[in-house]
């Protein structure tokens, strides 16, 4: 057995609460209550508003804060990020709402749009009832054992994390809207326990475009995706940052580009926002985390407007793929109330 931190105690969710799935919008206004991750990474800062070629490849020997092309993110020195958008027009309704009450159900995946291609870990995953959960009280339970890490891993003692896809085809005609808005928008929920162990770094959820499986673990195909990290950088193991992938940014590392911004993830074992708009024409990327603007990089997934958007990318473990990348003892992290929309929703 190995050592697991205490967590809250969360009821699973009753069988009544499934009539309350997540549903398209338009559905649920009537409802109460085998991808390797082999990851070498090249970084950029979110404040080098150098070209990606420009990327130091960090080979998860050493610290990035060793490299000195990362600038230390400090919030209290950080340069003033460019203009908030979300300041030129009111925040947008969402065009797709997903909890979890009922999560692998036949009508959960129904409402999710849920393949099983490329998905791993799903016994890590477990749907709970947390009354404090945005968006009606249901919410994803990850588990991250001790020393764990991608599924790809050949000397981790333990499974942990866990992944999967979400296919805008499968959604109707607001599926079909989405898929080829020139902009898509990403918000969600995340709560990590006091006293959370981030290890070297780990994956989160992010947007994808085009074919499954050809934007993670060193491919680059026609695809491309923008799932976060937290990641140990100047000085902090909780810092913020976009993992990217596109055909064309492979890097000196062959794997995905960081992009650092100004956050960190907070372990208080409370709620925090996170959202992200993708703008395929541009190749503009900004974030915002808990409803302040905190990444705003233009043109750095330029190359992908002609590949569609496809839906989420549900992705969170610890690595990189080995050991050493993995928390020092097992732990838990919580996922609530999802949404998308062609403009920006907080």
């Amino acid at each position: 057995m190995f050592a697991t931190k205490p967590h809250p105690t969360i009821s699973p969710i009753p069988p009544s609460a499934f009539a309350c799935i997540a549903l398209p919008l338009v559905l649920i206004q009537g409802c109460s209550a085998d991808a390797s991750e082999r990851e070498d990474d090249s970084t950029i800062s979110a404040l080098d508003r150098a070209s990606t070629s420009a990327a130091t490849p960090d080979d998860h020997s050493s610290s990035a804060d060793a490299d000195p092309d990362v600038r230390n993110l400090d919030p209290s020195t950080a340069e003033p990020l460019d203009p908030d958008p979300s300041t030129a027009a009111a925040a947008a309704a969402p065009q797709w709402a997903g909890q979890f009450a009922g999560f692998r159900s036949s009508s959960w995946q129904s409402a999710w749009g849920y393949t099983s291609q490329g998905s791993w870990g799903l016994g890590q995953l477990s749907a709970v009832s947390d009354s404090s959960a945005p968006g009606g009280g249901s919410a994803l339970r990850v588990f991250y054992g001790k020393g764990s890490s991608a599924n790809s891993c050949t000397n981790c003692p333990n499974p942990g994390g866990g992944q999967f896809h979400t296919k805008l085809s499968s959604l109707g005609s607001a599926g079909s809207t989405m898929a080829n808005s020139k902009t898509l928008d990403l918000k969600y929920n995340v709560k990590f326990p006091s006293g959370w162990s981030f290890g070297k770094g780990g994956k989160l959820p992010g947007l994808y475009g085009g074919n499954i499986g050809e934007a993670s673990g060193g491919n680059h195909g026609w695809g491309w995706s923008t799932r976060f990290m937290w990641r140990n950088h100047g000085g902090a193991p909780n810092a913020g940052e976009v993992y990217l992938y596109t055909p064309s940014n492979a890097g000196p590392s062959g794997y995905g580009v960081d992009y650092f911004g100004n956050w960190k993830w907070t372990a208080d074992g409370k709620w925090h926002t996170v959202e992200q708009l993708v703008n395929r024409s541009t190749g503009d990327v900004t974030v915002w985390f808990d409803g302040k603007q905190v990444l705003a990089e233009p043109g750095i997934a330029k190359g992908i407007s002609n590949i569609p958007f496809s839906g989420i990318f549900f992705s969170t473990f610890f690595g990189g793929h080995d050991t050493s990348w993995g928390p020092s003892v097992s732990e838990y992290a919580y996922f609530a109330n999802f949404s998308l929309s062609t403009g920006i929703q907080h």
